[in-house]
């Protein structure tokens, strides 16, 4: 974050919660305000936050098969909201990304490769970039969403039942 041109919200809590909070500490960004640990929110309150943001973040480690191929609903929160995400480059995020374009992916979570994207996509870095994917993300909501799928589904049924 120190290298980041932005403000960074973290909402939930986790195993690394309180060592994350303690190296935002060390780094002086809870007393800059660059960093906000938030907690646990209601679900309501995490959908304005997500309203709000300028840009979402979706970054895992690869810890095993089911991290690597896992789609987290923050990733469809933060495009049903019109944000552009940074993602890391796992297959499911590249698959959706080559077809709709909605985030910038990144091959590794080494913290200048996780900065440079983050900047290009805030205020100050590719405007015309940002503009493209968030209109990609209002564009790919509406084939990503229960809605279009719960038809796919009950199709899928009836020909099962007959």
């Amino acid at each position: 974050m120190p290298q980041v041109h932005g403000r960074l919200v973290v909402c939930g809590e986790g195993d690394l919660s309180a060592a994350l909070r303690a190296q935002a500490a060390h780094l002086g960004l809870l007393a800059s305000g660059q960093v906000e640990f938030r907690g646990y929110v209601l679900p309501a309150q995490l959908r304005e936050l997500t309203r709000q943001a300028t840009v979402g973040v979706m970054l895992l480690e690869n810890q095993g098969l089911s991290y690597y191929y896992s789609l987290a609903n923050k990733f469809f929160d933060y495009l049903h909201a019109g944000i552009p995400q940074v993602v890391i480059d796992f297959p499911e995020y590249r698959a959706l990304n080559e077809q709709y374009e909605v985030a910038d992916l990144i091959a590794d979570l080494e913290p200048a490769t996780v900065a440079a994207a983050l900047n290009r996509l805030l205020p100050g870095g590719d405007a015309a970039h940002y503009h493209q994917l968030a209109l990609n993300c209002r564009q790919a909501r509406a084939q990503l969403s229960w809605q279009h799928e719960e038809a796919r589904l009950l199709a899928l049924y009836r020909e099962v039942v007959g």
